[in-house]
């Protein structure tokens, strides 16, 4: 397979970047959604008499870390993939592809491309500019080194981000499937 675009469909580096970004989402969605429960399977009541819901609070708020972290390379992922993107050129569209369909679909990579930025950067706001103390194991607290943004406000942009994440997603999917065009991917 090619390592570039063009007549013959996607090369490999833009399938890889694709999938590379889905795997990504998909762990990160996953953690941040079951951070809780992986909380609680993690840090369990210890032995010395320490409450098991503090463990629990604390190891919860040091996976947000962890997520932060995997949110820092979709990031980098995404910065990476909107270079490609701009300095190699697309394969001719699909001809199962309909002249509204395309527009639909370069509406929705674009609010795709933007999700991928608006949701890791609101995280961001919400972990080091929010002033949303962490507790950490041991009763430490993590203090963020900035309190400029309301927290309701990333949390809103963060959550709004991932509705319109999710909307995009399907539409994508849909018409990928609906006009059998899957296999320039696969």
């Amino acid at each position: 397979m090619p390592l570039l675009n063009g007549a013959h469909g996607y090369g490999s580096v833009t399938r890889f970047l694709h999938w590379l970004t889905f795997g990504l989402l998909v762990v990160q969605l996953v953690l941040g959604y079951g951070m809780e429960s992986f909380a609680e399977a993690l840090f369990e009541e210890d032995s010395s008499g320490g409450s098991g819901g503090d463990r629990i609070r604390a190891g919860d708020d040091q996976l947000v870390f962890l997520h932060g972290a995997l949110g820092g390379l979709i990031l980098v992922v995404a910065i990476l993939r909107l270079t490609w993107r701009a300095t190699t050129p697309l394969p001719p569209w699909s001809e199962r592809l309909g002249p509204i369909a395309r527009r639909v679909e370069s509406w929705v990579e674009r609010v795709l491309y933007a999700t991928l930025f608006v949701i890791p950067f609101s995280g961001f706001g919400l972990l080091f500019l929010s002033g949303e103390e962490r507790e950490l194991e041991n009763r430490r607290e993590w203090y963020p080194p900035l309190d400029v943004v309301s927290d309701d406000l990333m949390l809103v942009l963060h959550v709004g981000g991932h509705l319109t994440f999710y909307a995009a997603v399907i539409v994508h999917v849909g018409l990928a499937v609906s006009h059998r065009t899957t296999s320039r991917m696969l």
